[in-house]
């Protein structure tokens, strides 16, 4: 029986042009969300706008000023979310370091074990402390990591596509020729 792989091609194309966007092209995507943030700002406005001439002005006027600040929050979102990720990465990774430590040292363990822990400790938070001083830097790293692992997945969806095809070379039909096709019953 062969299988379809079009979805696998479909997923795998998909997963390279966006992880190219995210990983190369960061702009695009700020600019992105700058366009969408920008057309519900225009949206609301207009709606805040029309609701005076009517006799309903009260509740749509509200509605376009909660529609202007979602606006300006979707605008904004990509900064937010690239200091968030620098912010809670150094954060997640101070309070691992600091664990590293109380268990090297609370620790009855072997010398090599607190040695570890210790030098793991350190190292988490030398890193921690590179996050949130410039949780920027880090949120590009991030955007960047992620490209490249979308990238990867891309290519190995190719390569499950190229794997269905060539299983696909060597299976049956899924029809069988009933014309041409006989059972031999000698076994009486």
């Amino acid at each position: 029986m062969k299988i379809d792989n079009s979805g696998y091609i479909a997923k795998a194309v998909l997963l390279i042009i966006g992880g190219a966007l995210f990983a190369f092209f960061p702009n695009i995507i700020k600019y992105t969300f700058l366009g969408i943030g920008a057309i519900i700002v225009i949206g609301s406005v207009l709606t805040m706008l029309t609701s005076m001439g009517s006799g309903d002005g009260g509740l749509m006027g509200s509605a376009g000023i909660g529609g202007i600040l979602v606006g300006v929050f979707v605008a904004f979102l990509p900064k937010i979310i690239t200091f968030g990720i620098g912010l809670i990465g150094g954060i997640v990774l101070l309070i691992l370091g600091i664990i590293r430590f109380v268990k090297a040292f609370s620790s009855d363990k072997a010398k090599d074990l607190k040695t570890l822990n210790i030098i793991f400790g350190i190292g988490m938070l030398i890193v921690a402390l590179v996050l949130l001083s410039h949780p920027f830097s880090a949120g590009s790293f991030a955007r960047f990591a992620v490209g490249i692992v979308l990238i990867v997945y891309g290519i190995y969806n190719i390569y499950i596509a190229y794997a269905i095809s060539e299983r696909n070379k060597n299976s049956t039909p899924d029809v069988i020729d009933i014309n041409n096709f006989t059972i031999n019953d000698d076994d009486k």
